[in-house]
């Protein structure tokens, strides 16, 4: 009876094991997707999308947003000027056909239920990964920089970072998922520079 009640146990945790790790791809292949759709949009018209004023930089700028910061405003249309709005990036992706058109709070939640986004922080244009898991961010960190250091390359840790590139990979993912009340489960949000990173 023992022996049936372990083996019951071990195939409970295999799957929580393999439906996390399949969370973590999806969350790895939507950033991927969302570079791919800027690259596009870039090709098209030589600006990022979300980038208004064209400068380069894309307008918004908010490492803490939440799903609750989208509003579905502006609607799907190219920008014609400077405009400070997360659901901006998102409406020009929807108006070239990159990105489905929809309701950007359902668009934006990521696999572990918060949100992804574009943003810049003092002018190095990002993507926003917020609350995910210390393994997923390991994970995503390793595939996309070749090495899990939440402190250099182009994935960075932005646990409490204001808007300030000072603020960002300070820590690594040791010290964010060890110790006291940490462990592979402790939320962490990260930054993708996805067109130059800080040195």
């Amino acid at each position: 009876m023992l022996i049936i009640i372990g083996i019951m146990i071990t195939a409970v945790l295999k799957g929580q094991d393999l439906l996390e790790n399949a969370k973590t791809k999806r969350v790895l292949n939507d950033i991927k997707g969302l570079l791919a759709m800027q690259y596009t949009f870039y090709d098209r018209y030589r600006r990022y999308a979300g980038d208004g004023d064209n400068d380069g930089i894309i307008d918004y700028e908010n490492l803490g947003a939440s799903l609750d910061n989208f509003d579905n405003t502006p609607s799907n249309t190219l920008l014609t000027g400077f405009l400070a709005d997360i659901d901006a990036p998102f409406s020009e992706l929807e108006f070239i056909g990159s990105m489905p058109v929809g309701n950007h709070r359902e668009v934006a939640k990521h696999a572990f239920n918060d949100a992804f986004y574009f943003s810049q922080i003092d002018g190095y244009n990002v993507i926003v990964v917020r609350n995910i898991p210390c393994f997923a961010a390991k994970i995503i960190d390793r595939e996309l920089d070749g090495f899990p250091d939440a402190r250099l390359g182009y994935v960075r840790e932005s646990v409490g970072a204001t808007n300030s590139i000072n603020a960002v990979g300070d820590q690594t993912w040791e010290q964010l998922c060890t110790g006291v009340n940490k462990n592979d489960y402790t939320l962490v949000s990260l930054v993708y520079f996805f067109d130059k990173r800080p040195n």
